[in-house]
């Protein structure tokens, strides 16, 4: 957390440093600086655990038995007494605890912290900073008065609030989509995680927070490409995951080069599944692009009437308009 804080004030440096013309290429440039670091110190140690751990824990860290990362659990074929190693169900419990435990940081920052400060707040305020509204007139305006103070009293909200919320959910999505495979369970635990953190997030909004200042945006923006590329990422990972820990009694999969062709013809068939599916089904329905279209002919047809309704000044009139104007 120390070196996200560090690294997210470094990414705020550089993208004021690189002085985009507008707040869209600076709010690009921004994500992918901060949520290329969120990618790697989320998913580098569940990757290292998935593709390396079990090489360095029979081979030793680069090639040095005496250097040893062992994965704890071991099986023994009953018929050759051979001990093989499996990190596998390492990597589903990490998965499990970073998926259930990452929304906890945020759940004290955003709940914990400030209740606990308004509370110390509340309790050590003095009573002679009270405004007093007799100057001002009636009952009325002193209960205006004491809604302005309780409004000023609330915690300002943060400055990239849909950043925070948008990388959050990226991240989670990430874990869906690139180890769905080795903890199934994850898109209830994201669903379950996700339902509450809508109810905690409305609440910190409307009673905890002073009012978001709204900004209208055209879209998503790259958080679009970002999606696409954990889809992508999410087919090779699983890909590489199931051939990894494959297990048969004959000697196919004991060749590397077989799990390799495994993982390459599926990771094939899953991205022509994909674009097929992408193909047939369009990213706007048909019935919204016809009333898209007529709502587009209805607004120009509206400003065609108004430039005809609008004579230009100095425009000469015409022989029968001019005789009924004399």
């Amino acid at each position: 957390m120390l070196l996200g804080y560090v690294y997210e004030r470094i990414a705020y440096w550089l993208t004021d440093w690189e002085n985009h013309r507008t707040q869209t290429n600076y709010d690009d440039s921004l994500i992918i600086k901060l949520f290329a670091f969120q990618f790697v110190n989320n998913y580098a140690s569940l990757a290292y655990i998935a593709f390396f751990k079990e090489s360095v824990s029979e081979n030793g860290i680069f090639g040095n038995k005496n250097w040893t990362d062992t994965c704890d659990y071991s099986v023994t074929d009953e018929e050759t007494g051979v001990v093989s190693v499996q990190c596998f169900p390492m990597l589903v419990l990490q998965v499990a605890v970073l998926l259930c435990m990452k929304p906890m940081p945020k759940f004290f920052k955003d709940v914990v912290i400030p209740t606990v400060l308004q509370l110390i707040k509340k309790f050590t305020k003095e009573d002679d900073n009270d405004i007093e509204a007799t100057a001002v007139g009636t009952g009325n305006a002193k209960e205006l008065i004491d809604i302005i103070e309780e409004d000023r009293q609330l915690i300002p909200g943060d400055n990239d609030f849909t950043l925070s919320e948008y990388t959050e959910k990226c991240i989670m999505y990430g874990f869906i989509m690139l180890f769905g495979a080795v903890f199934p369970l994850a898109p209830l635990v994201a669903l379950v995680c996700n339902v509450i953190d809508v109810r905690i997030d409305g609440y910190r909004i409307l009673w905890k927070n002073r009012r978001y200042i709204a900004q209208r945006a055209e879209d998503i923006g790259i958080w679009q490409y970002i999606l696409e590329f954990l889809n992508m990422i999410g087919v090779v990972v699983n890909s590489l995951i199931i051939a990894h820990t494959l297990k048969d009694n004959g000697s196919f999969l004991e060749n590397i080069e077989n799990k390799w062709l495994i993982a390459f013809g599926f990771e094939h068939v899953c991205f022509c599944v994909k674009f097929i599916i992408s193909y047939i089904i369009p990213d706007v329905p048909s019935d919204v692009q016809f009333k898209m279209r007529k709502e587009q002919f209805q607004v120009n047809q509206l400003f065609e009437k108004g430039i005809t309704k609008k004579s230009p000044v100095g425009t000469p009139t015409s022989g029968k308009n001019a005789e009924n104007a004399v």
